[in-house]
């Protein structure tokens, strides 16, 4: 926060003082973008040259984010580098001007969580004022500004794969089933995770930055279906970043899975969804030679956009927000073989068992030793065997059990856009940035999750 700022709340009264003091830290802490544990913000870096391939330096750079209209600026170093750090997910534009070059315009681009993109320009010299087009290239097959291996899974690719609508018939909205489509991607038998060979305990997990790794041992006593369910919404989440190897120190484990929700923009965007599955074509029980009911009903809305109230407030450009909710009804049954005790049983005959067990000749007991009461409990909390071939005592009763789930989920993000931060450009490697210049960004979000 600016010495002004604090300046301004800690003149008046002691009491004053004290209440400025507080609201100073307060925000500081609220919205600090340095405070994050762990960063889910991108980077954008670039050069600028001339047609010789010389660096043009103090070269105004400006990237704007086509869904917030947020923008910031900053300016080239002597080596003609640029360099925005702490970018959040989403669309970009980026416009290069030099005195005495043509303008250079990048068509939108996509930067997805912790990722780092390269974008040079080329200047041209100008002979009269023009603007010059150009198309952002996608990333390299090899890239050498980062040393990590990850994978990144979109929004669009979260709801469109089958394995997303497996899961749901399995009673889970989680997208953690999912994370298992990528290669070097596994679950052990306890539903552990393990990302290119390591051991559940060396991954780390976090949500928009938060991490949901639970509490005490991460994994065990169950820990691990705590955390699967750990997920926002399918349609409610923007990426989900699976990083492999050389994972930043920050994030606290070899490798670690990075889900960022979505945001709302300048432009009201949503919609409604409905998965439905049913058992009619399902293959019967080899077992039991009968078919499991199943009916799933899983459906739920999407919106975001500004937060606007007619008369009162206007949040374009400011204040954005993004909502989902969901439900599943899923009425599932289980088949299950089970032994109950034959009528005969019940009356005292036991001589379908061989070997001596109950001290009487062939294994029946007299109906003067059984107990009336012993028998009333027997019939009440055992059936009758309706299963298999007449006389049977084993494996004969075929039971369906009803195993219903009904969840519900809601999820919400608010975005504010503050001003007065401090922009980043590189002018010497990523390992010893500097600030070249101070000019007030035009938006930069906080968020409560």
């Amino acid at each position: 926060m600016p010495a002004t700022m604090v300046r301004h709340f800690v003149t008046g009264s002691q009491s004053s003082r004290r209440f400025g003091c507080f609201v100073a830290l307060l925000a500081a802490l609220l919205f600090s973008e340095a405070l994050h544990a762990q960063s889910t913000s991108g980077t954008v870096l670039g050069t600028v040259k001339d047609p010789s391939g010389a660096a043009i330096p103090a070269a105004v750079v400006k990237m704007t984010n086509t869904g917030t209209n947020a923008s910031r600026s900053t300016t080239t170093g002597d080596n003609g580098a640029f360099q925005f750090v702490n970018v959040e997910v989403g669309t970009y534009q980026l416009a290069v001007d030099a005195p005495g070059f043509q303008s250079v315009q990048f068509t939108p681009f996509d930067l997805g969580g912790r990722e780092t993109k390269r974008v040079d320009a080329d200047m041209k010299v100008s002979t009269q004022t023009t603007t010059v087009s150009v198309e952002a290239s996608d990333a390299a097959v090899i890239q050498t500004d980062t040393s990590s291996i990850a994978e990144t899974k979109g929004s669009r690719e979260l709801t469109d794969l089958p394995v997303a609508i497996t899961s749901r018939s399995t009673g889970s909205t989680s997208a953690m089933s999912t994370l298992t489509a990528q290669s070097g991607v596994q679950t052990d038998a306890q539903g552990n995770i393990s990302i290119a060979g390591t051991l559940p305990s060396q991954l780390s997990m976090s949500i928009d930055g938060i991490s949901s790794m639970g509490p005490g041992t991460a994994f065990g006593a169950g820990g691990a279906q705590a955390i699967s369910e750990l997920f926002p919404s399918f349609n409610a989440i923007e990426e989900i970043r699976i990083g492999e190897t050389i994972n930043p120190a920050e994030f606290g484990g070899v490798a670690d899975i990075t889900t960022i929700s979505k945001a709302g923009s300048n432009h009201v965007h949503g919609g409604v969804f409905e998965n439905f599955q049913n058992s009619y074509t399902n293959a019967a029980d080899f077992f039991s030679n009968r078919v499991n009911e199943t009916k799933m009903n899983n459906f739920g809305i999407y919106m975001g956009g500004p937060v606007v109230i007619p008369k009162l407030y206007n949040g374009h450009d400011k204040t954005f927000f993004f909502g989902s909710f969901e439900a599943l009804r899923l009425p599932k049954t289980q088949t299950a073989i089970e032994s109950v005790p034959t009528l005969a049983m019940r009356n005292g005959d036991l001589s379908a068992y061989s070997d001596p067990i109950t001290g009487y000749p062939g294994n029946i007991i007299p109906a003067s030793q059984l107990s009336p009461y012993a028998q009333k409990v027997l019939n009440y909390f055992f059936p009758l065997p309706n299963y298999g071939p007449p006389g049977a005592f084993a494996n004969n009763y075929l039971a369906t059990f009803a195993i219903p789930i009904n969840s519900a989920q809601g999820d919400v993000r608010v975005d504010q856009m503050l001003g007065l931060l401090t922009n980043y450009a590189a002018d010497s490697p990523p390992a010893a940035r500097h600030p070249l210049s101070e000019s007030p960004r035009k938006g930069s979000p906080a968020r409560w999750v």
